[in-house]
């Protein structure tokens, strides 16, 4: 009866984030140093500033902003994140345009190029994850899918994985639409 009772009890927060970061270490350590989402950077030849501005652009809410916002929105200033964009234009990653209303302001946007590099790279993370799942026990595959089950039902999370189910044509057919419109 004792350890049905302690198997109730919650964990510490301690515990938890002790155990997660463990976890986390592990999947980061394994899932990426042959072939992974680093290799394909560092090919590149991006910064991570300006990894962190294409997917910033190339996502749903925010798939065009002033050089301004994106700095802002990425805590740098106004000289770091236009050298940031210049090298995006150069690479062809983002474009840049005076704003129709004040020709002060430069707005970014990503191009379709830069939308096939961010669904390439989730690609890379997704694959890599899949590696890591099929090392997984029966028992821990049913555990582990259990516990996501339960942090699915967060509404922040919920929208999160119904959009993780998309293929790769599936995001470039969404990325192509945000261009058009």
């Amino acid at each position: 009866m004792q350890s049905s009772t302690a198997s109730k009890q919650a964990v510490s927060e301690d515990q938890l984030v002790g155990t997660l970061a463990a976890f986390l270490h592990h999947i980061f350590k394994t899932c990426g140093p042959k072939g992974g989402m680093l290799e394909v950077i560092d090919e590149l030849g991006l910064s991570l500033t300006q990894l962190k501005a294409v997917q910033l652009l190339s996502s749903v809410d925010a798939h065009d902003m002033s050089v301004k916002q994106l700095g802002d929105s990425l805590e740098l200033s106004l000289p770091a994140i236009s050298r940031a964009v210049d090298g995006l234009v150069h690479r062809g990653l983002v474009t840049r345009t005076e704003d129709e209303e004040d020709r002060r302001i430069k707005r970014v946007r990503p191009t379709k190029e830069a939308n096939q590099l961010v669904a390439r790279l989730t690609d890379i993370r997704f694959s890599q994850l899949g590696e890591f799942v099929e090392t997984l026990t029966p028992r821990e595959r049913t555990k582990l899918s259990a516990a996501l089950a339960v942090l699915a039902e967060r509404d922040d999370i919920a929208e999160l994985v119904t959009q993780g189910h998309a293929t790769a044509s599936e995001r470039e057919t969404t990325s192509h639409h945000k261009e058009t419109r």
